[in-house]
C-alpha cells in the first residue's frame, strides 16, 4: 500500500512540485510509522483493491470533525483514494468509490467529504460525476508551499 501511495502521488503532483517540497511530504504523510497509526486510528477504514499480490489502489475513510461547522457532526472524510498508474482506467478508482459511498450510506453518515487539490483537474472531473459539489477551502501543505485544497461534499 505504501509504495501504491508514494508511486501515485509522485505521478500526480512531482511535475508540478518543488523535489523538496515533494521530498517532505512524503517523508512525512507516507512513513511507515504515519501509516500504521492511521491504520489503527479509531473511526479509521481502509479498503485494497488488488490483482494477485500486487496492490492496485487503496481507499481510507477516515471520521474527522475538521467540517462539523459547516457539514454538522455526522460526516465522513474520504481522506485517500489512489490508483496505480498501471491500473489506471481499468474500473479499479470506480469499484473503490463505491465501496466507499455504500460504507457511508450503511453506516448512516448524512455527508461523505473531500479534498482535492484546485489545480488537480482529472480528480475534480471524477469526483464530480460522483455527485460532489464544492462547499469551502483549505489549505494543505506541500513542504513550505500552501496550496489550496477545495472541499467536496456529497450527500448520503
Amino acid at each position: 500500500m505504501r509504495e501504491v501511495a508514494i508511486q501515485s502521488y509522485v505521478d500526480t503532483f512531482a511535475d508540478v512540485n518543488t523535489p523538496e517540497n515533494m521530498a517532505a511530504f512524503l517523508n512525512d504523510a507516507y512513513s511507515q510509522r504515519k501509516l500504521e497509526e492511521e491504520f489503527y486510528q479509531p473511526g479509521s477504514k481502509l479498503y485494497l483493491a488488488c490483482e494477485g499480490d500486487r496492490v492496485a489502489g487503496f481507499l481510507r475513510l477516515r471520521i474527522s470533525e475538521e467540517v462539523a461547522d459547516k457539514l454538522g457532526p455526522n460526516t465522513i472524510e474520504l481522506q485517500r483514494l489512489y490508483i496505480h498508474k498501471d491500473f489506471q482506467n481499468q474500473k479499479v478508482g470506480k469499484m473503490l468509490m463505491q465501496k466507499a459511498i455504500d460504507y457511508a450510506s450503511e453506516n448512516k453518515f448524512e455527508w461523505i467529504w473531500l479534498g482535492v487539490w484546485e489545480q488537480n483537474f482529472n480528480a475534480q472531473r471524477f469526483y464530480s460525476k460522483w455527485g460532489f459539489e464544492k462547499f469551502g477551502e483549505h489549505v494543505f501543505q506541500m513542504g513550505d508551499d500552501p496550496q489550496i485544497d477545495w472541499l467536496l461534499k456529497r450527500k448520503l
